[in-house]
């Protein structure tokens, strides 16, 4: 079992003091000594029996990966689990679920030694990496190791197949040593084997994102008692846009009529630490607005409502009449478009969906979403949406039966994944 390639070591030399400063400054920012301990390979709590290490990078992984965690600790309820993140988003939303044998740990920069002393610590039986996360010392110690490494709802964007030539072997050395992919469509299964990964070992499962339908809560409560629509997991420039479109339909002489005027913005960005940006903006646009960290409350007057907690989205899925899923009027390639079909709502989306291309063309056929080309059609579909309750019934309604024909996912991949982690035992 050889490890990468030497250029990639020499570059992770080169990088070492810039990718450390990285740390440390991430750590101050939210004044963690665990993140930056764990993130430069100290600090881990020796296991005292094997366990089944779930790796995601960030909040999105984690929430695609709740199911399949909640299943296995059914289905493996005397065996400890371990989920590692690069995020401490990622962390906080591990640690919020509260899960009885279910431990956080941050997963180190890609560095030999440190990769080493993480599994001697954590002891896995298997290794499941989520979506994307192909990080070439941790995959070759882990199989170095005998232990297999999984990669679960695989998905590769196109940045990642048109990487420089020169890591491309990095890539295949890597691949060539997972045990299985379970990739979530046909464009990725192919995607994953023209980076190296042997054929005979992926294998196209499903998004696992289908298998919250099964799994997920009841309808939230929601404190907001004014309707309202929703700008979810929106990124920079993106919440000016739309409030500028707002502005103008405020302005317009027929605003009285306009429903996108006279209705409540929530505006839930991706990162909520962009909370006093997104206020400098509305300042800037004399709109009035109410933050939700704040605890200010939504009046009659108040335009926007800047929802800057994490955790909450739930919430705003279940009672927005209408719903813009951001990272698409920018070049950022989309989100996660199943949770809101999932609660019913009607979606809206911008021109930018390449990272979620299957699902977007699945649900903008059953009829469940719209795509827009910019912030001023966006509020035209809107203000429609908002006046016509009928529309707004049919597109969730589509959206959920979307879901529900879907939601036998994670039982197919509970099938590939149990046979594995028993024989390895």
């Amino acid at each position: 079992m050889s490890f990468p390639p030497l250029r990639y070591q020499a570059l992770l030399f080169f990088l070492s003091p810039f990718l450390g400063l990285r740390v440390l400054w991430q750590a101050w920012k939210v004044r963690s000594a665990r993140f930056l301990r764990q993130r430069l390979g100290f600090g881990y709590r020796k296991q005292d029996e094997q366990t089944v290490w779930i790796h995601c990078a960030s909040v999105g992984e984690v929430t695609a990966a709740i199911p399949l965690i909640k299943r296995l600790g059914v289905e493996l309820p005397h065996q400890p689990l371990i989920v590692s993140t690069t995020t401490p988003t990622g962390a906080e939303t591990v640690v919020r679920q509260n899960w009885p044998n279910v431990q956080h740990q941050y997963l180190p920069v890609d560095f030999k030694t440190s990769i080493r002393k993480v599994v001697a610590a954590l002891r896995p039986d298997i290794l499941i990496l989520m979506e994307t996360e192909i990080w070439p010392n941790l995959i070759n110690e882990v199989s170095r190791q005998q232990i297999p490494v999984v990669i679960v709802n695989g998905r590769l964007s196109n940045r990642t197949l048109q990487v420089p030539s020169w890591i491309k072997p990095v890539y295949r050395q890597a691949l060539s040593n997972i045990k299985m992919v379970l990739a979530k469509s046909e464009a990725d299964a192919s995607g994953f084997k023209q980076l190296g990964a042997v054929s005979a070992r992926v294998t196209v499962v499903g998004n696992i994102k289908f298998a919250a339908t099964a799994t997920g809560a009841g309808k939230t409560r929601c404190d907001i008692v004014r309707p309202f629509w929703l700008a979810a997991s929106t990124h920079e420039d993106e919440e000016e846009q739309i409030c500028r479109t707002m502005i103008d339909a405020s302005a317009d002489s027929k605003a009285a009529s306009s429903s996108i005027a006279n209705t409540l913005l929530v505006v839930a960005p991706r990162h909520p630490n962009r909370s006093a940006k997104i206020q400098q903006m509305l300042n800037s646009l004399n709109i009035h607005y109410a933050v939700r960290s704040l605890g200010q409350p939504v009046q009659d007057n108040t335009q926007v409502y800047l929802a800057d907690q994490l955790g909450e989205m739930k919430i705003w899925f279940d009672h927005a009449q209408a719903v813009f899923m951001g990272g698409s009027l920018v070049p950022v390639g989309g989100h996660n478009i199943l949770e809101p079909a999932r609660a019913g709502v009607p979606i809206i989306c911008g021109p930018h969906m390449n990272n979620v291309r299957e699902e977007t063309d699945l649900l903008l056929n059953a009829g469940a979403m719209l795509q827009v080309e910019n912030a001023q059609e966006l509020a035209k579909q809107v203000d429609s949406l908002l006046g016509q309750a009928d529309k707004r019934q049919s597109m969730g309604a589509a959206g959920r039966q979307i879901m529900l024909q879907h939601s036998d996912v994670l039982e197919q991949y509970i099938n590939y994944l149990l046979p594995v982690i028993t024989v390895e035992q």
